[in-house]
């Protein structure tokens, strides 16, 4: 009868340990940033957003619902809506194409130019990923002052 209970205290804390909640990714900034389709009503963005998985297992990023903001002005809502692979302790990267507004990209210009090539960037919102057929949410809420050079 001992030997029942320790069995099922060992898949309790193995069931425990499996379920635990992911840690939410890193965000590490973003990389081949550049400025696209520049007309009078707006400014297409294209960049790809780096981040570093510190889980001990592969995901896979299914949707994400993000607001981003340029020095505390909303640069504009950004949803994306394809699969992502994300390997376990490692990096991956999230591609985004974003639409602005003239106006606040040569506002952040000049106050990068002030901050020394430097913009703070704030992504807010949610993303949902999936792991071994299980979806979950995972919040975003980053904020970090970004070097563009």
């Amino acid at each position: 009868m001992k030997s029942l209970y320790c069995i099922l205290f060992v898949i309790s804390v193995m069931a425990m340990v499996s379920c635990s909640s992911p840690e939410a990714p890193e965000y590490l900034g973003f990389r081949d940033f550049s400025i696209q389709n520049v007309s009078m009503d707006s400014a297409l963005l294209h960049t790809q957003l780096a981040f570093y998985n510190p889980n001990t297992f592969n995901m896979e990023l299914k949707r994400g619902d993000v607001s981003v903001f340029l020095d505390d002005q909303l640069a504009n809502h950004y949803v994306l809506d394809s699969t992502i692979n994300i390997p376990k302790k490692d990096t991956f990267y999230v591609p985004m194409n974003l639409r602005v507004s003239p106006k606040l990209l040569i506002n952040s210009a000049l106050k990068m130019l002030m901050n020394g090539n430097k913009i703070k960037v704030k992504l807010l919102g949610s993303v949902r990923a999936k792991r071994n057929g299980v979806s979950f949410n995972v919040p975003v809420n980053y904020e970090v002052m970004q070097e563009i050079r």
